[in-house]
């Protein structure tokens, strides 16, 4: 059985390697105007290789869009080894609050704490940028 989990994390790693992985960024923001906060719950999913965030996001950008990427990271005792996931969003940035919903592709995660960093980004106001990270609990739905 501990064969096949591993065999099952490695294929997975293996397929989320092209999207991208990254570690867990630096904590803060920069600018004004721009507005990001992470749910405290996220969403487990397929064998633990996807996460699903809910953000709250608020930008203004003349091109009336932007991107959000969202990383999660956890690690032992909550996971058998650090487990990081990556994945972008495009968001509306028309200065309303709108609600988001970012699925990350990682490997390893399991129920339990973890950390999340989303960093919010519009094509032509870099002043509105803005990176949080806040702690999250992954769940079982």
């Amino acid at each position: 059985m501990k064969r096949i989990r591993l065999l099952v994390l490695a294929g997975a790693i293996a397929a989320a390697l092209p999207f991208g992985m990254s570690a867990v960024g630096a904590t803060g923001s920069t600018g004004s105007g721009s507005y990001v906060s992470i749910n405290d719950r996220a969403d487990f999913d397929f064998i633990g290789t996807q996460i699903d965030v809910g953000l709250q996001i608020q930008c203004k950008d003349s091109t009336g869009y932007g991107t959000v990427n969202v990383t999660v990271k956890q690690g032992y005792p909550q996971t058998i080894a650090t487990a990081v996931s990556d994945g972008p969003q495009p968001v509306v940035c028309d200065g309303r609050t709108h609600a988001v919903g970012v699925t990350t592709i990682g490997a390893g995660f399991d129920a339990g704490t973890a950390k999340a960093t989303a960093t919010l980004m519009t094509p032509t106001n870099s002043s509105g940028n803005k990176t949080v990270t806040e702690p999250v609990t992954i769940v079982v739905v």
